[in-house]
């Protein structure tokens, strides 16, 4: 057919060896390998090569859940490689091979705390169960790449229970807080009105059921984190949890790197610049720890929420190669302007 080229003939000079020796190919578009799609124009059968994805800034106007749209790889001026991939991370992770990776750090979106635009963002869900099996379903995957001596610091914030209806005026600590009717403002959510839902060892109970050894509860105590002048009637929040889990009995651990903090750390919550985007305080300090802590010097890190990109740079930094997912396309675009520029 005049305009045409045979796919097979295009594809096989550009399969890609994966790390267990087996050929590889890009599923992003049927005819794109690698980093280079191959268009066929009307009237030719020469292909044109296209501009890279670290080179495109790519839109979609789907409304369906992400699965694996997009990725960017590239590598610091000192060679250090990294990748990002826009998509659902339990979806994306499906396709990566299992123990691939030396340690993950990590901060999955909260319960009705934010409002990221995306459709298919985890921490809107219906009902406490429901997001407790979004994450632990992500952390199975998780799981299942993460290296046999590997290890996983998961962050995990906790939400109170209002039923007192939509939220009204604005919220100083962000824009984002402020998204209509949540779950958690509705009646019927099935613990009692002002309650603290507990989700960070809801979430914690759930991966120990499916095979997680939680080796260490570490409490974050976030200084200067941002007040809450309306909790007239209970302390303000000052702590959040980071879980220590472990695939396996053994594994690795630089008990030097905690600094004689143990299992209570002290660190600024105070974000880092990121562009005017809304998320959550994930400061580099408390990363540096957790990979200081689990990973080896030539290990590799994953992130599968990878928001602005925290963990991505500071593995990059400390001269780990390091790989990153997100739903947004508006954080991957942060995070690989950013990454390009290491």
């Amino acid at each position: 057919m005049p305009g045409t080229i045979a796919l097979d003939s295009v594809c096989k000079p550009f399969l890609r060896t994966g790390q267990a020796g087996s050929a590889r190919t890009s599923h992003l578009c049927p005819a794109k390998i690698l980093d280079v799609c191959i268009c066929v124009m009307p009237d030719t059968k020469t292909p044109q090569p296209q501009p890279p994805p670290t080179e495109r800034r790519h839109r979609s106007d789907s409304t369906d859940r992400p699965t694996g749209l997009h990725d960017w790889r590239g590598h610091t001026r000192e060679g250090v490689e990294w990748e990002i991939h826009r998509g659902d991370a339990n979806s994306v992770l499906k396709a990566f091979h299992p123990d691939t990776f030396d340690c993950v750090v990590t901060s999955p979106p909260y319960y009705w705390q934010r409002d990221y635009r995306v459709a298919g963002q985890i921490g809107q869900e219906k009902t406490i169960d429901g997001f407790v099996k979004s994450i632990a379903d992500t952390m199975e995957q998780v799981r299942r790449v993460l290296m046999p001596d590997g290890l996983l610091f998961l962050n995990l914030g906790d939400t109170y229970y209002s039923a007192k209806g939509q939220p009204k005026g604005t919220d100083k600590k962000s824009a984002a807080r402020r998204f209509g009717l949540r779950a958690v403002d509705a009646s019927g959510l099935g613990v009692p009105r002002k309650t603290i839902i507990g989700i960070p060892w809801r979430v914690a109970l759930e991966m120990i059921e499916r095979g997680w050894i939680l080796r260490s509860p570490i409490v974050w105590t976030r200084t200067g984190a941002i007040p809450e002048p309306t909790a007239k009637d209970r302390p303000w929040r000052t702590y959040e949890m980071i879980f220590m889990f472990s695939k396996s009995p053994r594994y690795y651990f630089s008990r030097g790197a905690l600094s004689r903090d143990e299992d209570i750390w002290t660190i600024s919550a105070r974000r880092r610049s990121n562009g005017g985007l809304h998320s959550a305080a994930f400061p580099e300090q408390l990363v540096q720890r957790c990979i200081d802590i689990g990973c080896r010097e030539s290990g590799r890190v994953l992130d599968p929420f990878a928001g602005t990109g925290t963990t991505i740079r500071v593995a990059l930094k400390s001269g780990r190669s390091a790989v990153g997912i997100d739903l947004s396309e508006e954080f991957c675009d942060f995070m690989v302007n950013e990454l390009r520029g290491l």
